[in-house]
């Protein structure tokens, strides 16, 4: 049970045949009322003070917990921010070389398509070319072999050695040529200058059609 100075002030004491003297009791306790009551409300202020202390101590103590946790989260957001940025650098540096990767790719096909069409149209042309060689050659062969046999038959000597005279002879021969050839003679020279012709034509035809 606490002891309160009211308690002390209406405290009664008994008095015996040789008690103390009454007033000095008196005086006494009204002066350790005094001093105790002083205690009291010192006592009261301190706790009240110590309980405003205490109250801002936990509020502190909260804050403090807030900002803990407000500095946590906020780590953790940076954390994750961070781990996302650096997720999202290497996805799109694995896109752009894959990227990459494909174009070098099909370019790489491209050329070697282009080099396989290019050596296709180099062997086809070279084909036609030994082809070509092949018909001109054959038709400068059928070219000497006309005019050996035109110079066979007509005695038509070098044109380095005797280029006038042969043209004298020539132009001597036409003119007899022309005087003493009869009807049927002529139609036998057209024919055959048409056949050899038609010759030569159907040989052209022949190796463009062995060509396609």
């Amino acid at each position: 049970m606490k002891l309160t100075p009211m308690d002390i002030n209406n405290k009664e004491f008994k008095k015996g045949l040789r008690g103390y003297n009454p007033d000095e009791v008196d005086e006494f306790l009204d002066e350790v009322v005094e001093n105790y009551e002083e205690l009291y409300k010192e006592n009261a202020t301190l706790k009240e003070k110590l309980t405003n202390q205490n109250e801002k101590l936990e509020h502190y103590s909260k804050i403090e917990t807030t900002i803990q946790n407000t500095l946590l989260l906020a780590q953790n957001a940076a954390e994750q921010a961070k781990n996302s940025a650096q997720k999202e650098a290497e996805l799109l540096l694995k896109n752009a070389n894959e990227a990459a990767q494909k174009i070098m790719d099909k370019a790489h096909n491209d050329v070697i398509q282009i080099n396989d069409e290019y050596e296709k149209v180099k062997q086809e042309f070279i084909k036609f070319r030994a082809k070509y060689r092949n018909f001109m050659n054959t038709q400068l062969e059928t070219f000497d072999d006309l005019e050996k046999e035109f110079i066979k038959n007509y005695n038509i000597s070098d044109p380095v050695d005797d280029n006038e005279a042969v043209h004298e002879e020539l132009k001597a021969k036409e003119i007899v040529s022309d005087e003493i050839i009869s009807k049927p003679e002529e139609e036998a020279i057209s024919n055959h200058k048409n056949t050899s012709l038609n010759d030569e034509l159907n040989e052209i035809k022949s190796f463009f059609v062995q060509s396609e």
